[in-house]
């Protein structure tokens, strides 16, 4: 029995190099937990790359599928460490055209999942006097693009539970931070229409799209840093300056 760090949807882009570097940042210290839904392959591919990892499908949206999570992990070891990967971003609708079922989906997986996730594991942790939970949001969060009302409405809405949590948490002994990723090429925004490619291109600083690793890393420096609490880090190239 050892302390357990939980990756969700970490078949997907970013969840997956989250996982990876928390393995190698903590030398195999912490078994990871690789929580997937729908992508089995992925996820197997995933759980290949980490030594003594173990996979757990769940739907997250649904409280039966967060508590096998809980029940999976509680039952090897205590969490320690909760990242919340798992989003969708889809269906990309205008404002005057989004329904009430892309509301369901969108809020389900990206506000609902997490904030039941964190108070459910963060029971765990407060329990123990120690623990780290590291939410992933999106730059779109403080920025508007056409298609990306209902999703950006989560993911500002992720954020501010993050300050709540952390708020709550912290004289626990645990910490609840975010992470803002800008464009990240992954599998999720690839079929994003070239057009609007460009256009987020030329508001990049940096002058090009990021990659997962550097979401991975900005997770890892969150999780080690003792001092850092209701911290909501940027890691965009400087899309939001």
């Amino acid at each position: 029995m050892g302390d357990i760090a939980v990756v969700t949807g970490a078949s997907g882009g970013i969840g997956r190099a989250v996982a990876k570097a928390i393995h190698e940042k903590s030398e195999g210290g912490l078994t990871l937990c690789l929580h997937y839904n729908g992508n089995r392959k992925a996820a197997d591919a995933a759980a290949a790359e980490i030594p003594g990892s173990f996979l757990v499908q769940a739907d997250l949206a649904q409280a039966e599928g967060r508590k096998r999570l809980l029940d999976e992990v509680v039952g090897r070891g205590a969490p320690y460490v909760l990242v919340n990967s798992a989003g969708v971003d889809k269906p990309h609708e205008p404002a005057l055209q989004i329904q009430e079922s892309s509301f369901d989906s969108i809020v389900n997986a990206n506000l609902r999942a997490p904030a039941f996730l964190m108070r459910d594991f963060g029971k765990e942790m407060a329990a123990a006097g120690s623990g780290v939970i590291v939410n992933v949001s999106s730059v779109l969060a403080r920025k508007a693009l056409v298609g990306s009302a209902l999703y950006r409405a989560s993911k500002a809405a992720l954020e501010a539970l993050t300050l709540q949590f952390a708020s709550e948490l912290g004289p626990r002994g645990v910490r609840v931070n975010a992470v803002v990723p800008g464009f990240i090429e992954t599998p999720m925004t690839a079929g994003i229409a070239q057009p609007i490619k460009d256009k987020m291109l030329s508001q990049i600083a940096l002058g090009g799209f990021g990659e997962a690793a550097a979401v991975a890393q900005a997770v890892c420096a969150l999780i080690e840093n003792d001092y850092l609490n209701g911290a909501l880090l940027n890691v965009d190239g400087g899309m939001t300056l």
